[in-house]
C-alpha cells in the first residue's frame, strides 16, 4: 500500500511538474511577443515622424524604372511645415530636427501642452537661436543663444559616415530626467549630393511604463538591455540611473546591479549563454534558469535591425508562480489514496488513471497552444488545484491567440497557425495562400478627433467586417495599432487575390456608426503577398506586404498632394 500511494504522489508530482513548466513558457512566450510589440510602438514614432521629415524613395513602377525621390524643402518655411507636422503624428511627440551641410540648423520639440522649444542656426552666422512658442504661427520668445555647430554632433557624423538611417546611442537627458535615442538619415538631392542630416529623438520613458505592466507572473521580470548590460527598461519600477557625485551627470546602471535578485540571476545567465551561443535577431530563446533553487524559467531575444539597434530582451518567472496550493493539492491525493488503497486496491487505481488522464489533457493541451494546432476541449469540471490550472490554461490560450479589443487573431497566433499548416503541407496536398497587410488610412484622424473610444468602435467594426468579407477557412488578425492582416487559404494567383481585396474594400468602406449620429468612412492601404512565389518564410512574406502596403499609401499621399 505505501508503495501504491508514493507511486500516486510521484506521478502527480511530475505530471504537476510538467504542466506548470508548459504554462510558465507559454506565459513567457505571451509576455516575450508583448515585450516586441511595445518596443516596436516605441521605436515607430522615431522612425514615422523622421519620414515624414525625410520621406523614402518611392520604388520605380517597374524593375528597369527609377526610384521616385521626393524633392526635399529648400526654404525653412517649408522645412518647418514639416517639422509641425512630423511632431504631431503621435501622442508622445519627438525632438525632429535637421542639420544642413552649410552649417544651418532647424528643430521642433514639444515641452509641455502648448509649448513648444524653436531652434534654428544660419550657417553664415554660426549662432544658434532658441526660441519658446505657443504653436505655429504664434509669436516666439528668445530664451538663449548657443554657439552650436550641428555638423560637428554625433548624430551628424554618424549619419554621413554611414550614408543610411543610423541609431544613435542610448543617452540620458538631466533636463527632462528620461533617457532618449535618436534616428538619423542623410538626406540627398537626385543627383546624390548631401544636404544634410534630419533626426527624430525620442524618450524611452513610455517603454519602461509598459513593461511594468507586463510582468509574466505574481514574481516574474522583464527587462530590456544593451549587450553591455545598460538598463533600457524595466518592470521592476526602479531606477536605471543614477546622478553622479557631481549631481550634473546621469549614470547609466547596469542589469548586473540591480536590487532584484531574479534580474540579477537571469542577466548573469544571458552572459553565461553569450559565452557559448550567438543569438539570432528575432529568434525566442527559452531555457530553465542555470543555478536557480526555484525551478525559474527564462527567455532571450535580440532586437536588431540596419539602423544598427541592439537591444535584448529578457524575461524569467518562477514555476512557483504558476503552481499555487498544487503542494498542498498532493498531499491531500496522498491522503485520498490511502485511505482508497486501504478500502480497496482497485478503487485506487481508478482514482490515479482519473488524475493522471486530467493532468494528459493539460500536458497536451499546452504542448497544442505552442505548436500553433487548434486547442482540445478540456471537460475538466473541478474546484481543485487542477481544475484552477484548467481555467487558467483556458485563460492563457484565449489571451495567446486573440487580440482583446477587436476579438480578430493576434500575430503569434495568426504565425503559429500558418506554421502548423505548413508543416501538415506535402508534395501530395501542397500549401497556397495569400496574406493581405491592411492598414487603415483615416482612422488616426477619426481617433485624434472622436477620441479612443470611438476609435476603438472603428477598429472593431473593421475586423467585424474583414470577417465578414472573408471564407470560413481564412483567418483575420490584428497586428497593432490600425493594422490587420488577412490569411486566405488556397489562393494561389494574383487575379483572385486582387478579386479579394476587391471585396476586402467593399466591406471596409461601410460607413461605422459613431457616437450622436456620426458616421465614419474610413478607406485601407492593401499590400499582398503570395506563398511560395513571394517568399518561403512568414517574415519575407509579411515584408513583401507591408511594402507593397506602404507602397500604396505613398501613392495615395502624392496623388492626394
Amino acid at each position: 500500500m505505501l508503495c501504491l500511494i508514493v507511486t500516486i504522489g510521484w506521478f502527480l508530482f511530475r505530471a504537476g511538474d510538467d504542466a506548470t513548466e508548459v504554462l510558465a513558457r507559454n506565459a513567457l512566450v505571451d509576455t516575450m511577443a508583448r515585450v516586441g510589440q511595445a518596443t516596436d510602438r516605441q521605436l515607430l514614432g522615431a522612425r514615422e515622424t523622421l519620414r515624414v521629415v525625410a520621406p523614402d524613395a518611392i520604388p520605380p513602377a517597374t524593375p528597369a524604372g527609377e526610384p521616385v525621390l521626393l524633392p526635399f524643402p529648400k526654404d525653412h518655411a517649408a522645412l518647418e511645415e514639416r517639422l509641425w507636422l512630423a511632431n504631431s503624428l503621435f501622442d508622445e511627440p519627438s525632438y525632429v530636427y535637421f542639420g544642413g551641410v552649410d552649417g544651418s540648423f532647424l528643430g521642433l520639440r514639444q515641452e509641455e501642452t502648448n509649448l513648444f522649444m524653436y531652434s534654428i542656426r544660419d550657417g553664415q552666422q554660426g549662432k544658434n537661436y532658441v526660441y519658446y512658442l505657443h504653436g505655429p504661427g504664434t509669436v516666439p520668445e528668445l530664451v538663449a543663444t548657443q554657439d552650436y555647430e550641428p555638423r560637428n554632433r554625433p548624430w551628424y557624423v554618424r549619419a554621413v559616415e554611414r550614408k543610411q538611417e543610423t541609431w544613435s546611442p542610448v543617452f540620458t537627458d538631466f533636463r527632462l530626467k528620461f533617457l532618449g535615442i535618436s534616428l538619423s538619415k542623410p538626406v540627398y538631392t537626385a543627383d546624390h549630393v548631401l544636404l544634410g542630416v534630419a533626426t527624430s529623438s525620442i524618450g524611452l520613458l513610455r517603454l519602461g511604463k509598459i513593461l511594468e505592466k507586463l510582468p509574466p507572473g505574481k514574481n516574474g521580470v522583464s527587462f530590456i538591455v544593451e549587450p553591455s548590460g545598460e538598463f533600457i527598461a524595466t518592470s521592476d519600477a526602479e531606477a536605471i540611473y543614477k546622478v553622479d557625485q557631481s549631481g550634473s551627470n546621469f549614470v547609466r546602471l547596469n542589469a548586473a546591479q540591480s536590487n532584484s535578485a531574479l534580474v540579477r540571476q537571469a542577466y548573469s545567465n544571458l552572459v553565461d549563454y553569450l559565452k557559448t551561443q550567438a543569438l539570432v535577431p528575432g529568434e525566442l530563446v527559452i531555457h530553465s534558469l542555470a543555478g536557480s533553487n526555484d525551478k525559474t524559467e527564462v527567455a532571450f531575444r535580440l532586437h536588431r535591425d540596419s539602423a544598427g539597434l541592439d537591444w535584448i530582451a529578457v524575461s524569467a518567472v518562477p514555476r512557483s508562480d504558476f503552481l499555487g496550493s498544487v503542494t498542498g493539492g498532493v498531499y491531500q491525493t496522498l491522503l485520498l489514496g490511502f485511505v482508497a488503497v486501504c478500502l480497496t486496491f482497485v478503487f485506487g487505481f481508478v482514482i490515479l488513471r482519473w488524475v493522471l488522464r486530467d493532468i494528459r489533457k493539460l500536458t497536451e493541451a499546452a504542448k497544442s497552444i505552442g505548436n500553433g494546432e487548434p486547442f482540445p476541449s478540456l471537460n475538466i469540471d473541478r474546484r481543485d488545484e487542477i481544475g484552477q490550472l484548467a481555467h487558467s490554461f483556458q485563460e492563457m490560450e484565449r489571451n495567446l491567440r486573440t487580440d482583446r479589443l477587436t476579438n480578430a487573431l493576434n500575430r503569434d497566433s495568426l504565425i503559429a497557425q500558418i506554421d502548423f499548416r505548413r508543416r501538415n503541407a506535402s508534395e501530395a496536398n501542397p500549401l497556397h495562400f495569400a496574406l493581405l497587410f491592411i492598414d487603415l488610412d483615416k482612422f488616426k484622424a477619426i481617433n485624434d478627433q472622436y477620441g479612443h473610444d470611438e476609435g476603438d468602435k472603428v477598429l472593431i467594426a473593421a475586423a467585424q467586417q474583414l470577417q465578414r468579407a472573408v471564407r470560413r477557412d481564412d483567418s483575420v488578425a490584428r497586428f497593432g495599432g490600425d493594422e490587420f492582416v488577412v490569411y486566405l487559404h488556397g489562393v494561389e494567383t494574383e487575379e483572385i487575390a486582387h478579386a479579394i481585396i476587391d471585396k476586402v474594400r467593399t466591406f471596409l468602406t461601410k460607413p461605422v456608426a459613431g457616437r450622436d449620429g456620426l458616421e465614419y468612412q474610413i478607406e485601407a492601404s492593401i499590400g499582398m503577398a503570395l506563398y511560395p512565389q513571394d517568399g518561403l518564410d512568414i517574415e519575407t512574406l509579411l515584408r513583401v506586404a507591408d511594402s507593397r502596403m506602404f507602397d500604396q499609401k505613398r501613392m495615395h499621399r502624392v496623388m492626394s498632394c
